[in-house]
């Protein structure tokens, strides 16, 4: 099927990209088939493939378009600044409501398969490792790892697992804690 919804005015690919990061949340990479998506999305798959090549090719653009790291590290920005928009972007329960997939599960899903583990790995070096060292100095590279691995492991205790205190500790205490601890590592 090729039309839209008519109560879907969403462009096709963001109908796709929407899908697929929707799919990948919730199930394993290999559960998930290009002809879902297409079905999810309203699209024929042939239309998919001709827009993402292929379902690694979509995976890659779904997993960058569940992250606005670009917006993180969009400058002028200080070291402060930075920490202050990944808390932002990170902490906000907004990201996921009733239950609902968001993007932490969809990394989560996908860190078992060894072919998106490697796209995962090297998705998140270049477009947020690479920049947080880069942003605080070589010398600091063991703090960053450790204050991404501190914001990566609140995340998914919070959204993911919902373990408490941090499921439902109010987004801006959260937001506080998180950045303090941030700071810390990375003063």
């Amino acid at each position: 099927m090729t039309t839209k919804p008519v109560d879907d005015e969403r462009p096709a690919r963001q109908r796709i990209l929407d899908a697929a990061i929707s799919r990948f949340s919730c199930l394993p990479f290999s559960e998930v088939s290009l002809r879902d998506i297409a079905r999810d999305a309203q699209v024929d798959v042939a239309y998919v493939h001709r827009t993402f090549g292929s379902k690694v090719g979509l995976f890659r653009q779904a997993l960058d378009a569940g992250f606005d790291f670009d917006a993180v590290f969009a400058e002028p920005v200080s070291r402060e600044g930075v920490i202050r928009r990944l808390c932002d972007q990170m902490t906000a329960k907004n990201q996921r409501t009733n239950g609902e997939a968001g993007p932490i599960d969809l990394i989560l899903r996908s860190c078992t398969n060894a072919e998106t583990r490697d796209i995962l790995r090297e998705v998140s070096t270049a477009r947020f490792h690479d920049r947080m060292i880069a942003k605080f100095g070589a010398e600091m590279t063991m703090q960053v790892m450790l204050a991404i691995s501190l914001l990566f492991g609140t995340v998914t205790q919070r959204n993911a697992l919902g373990i408490e205190p941090l499921a439902s500790i109010p987004d801006e205490e959260l937001h506080a804690a998180v950045y303090d601890a941030m700071m810390r590592l990375l003063a």
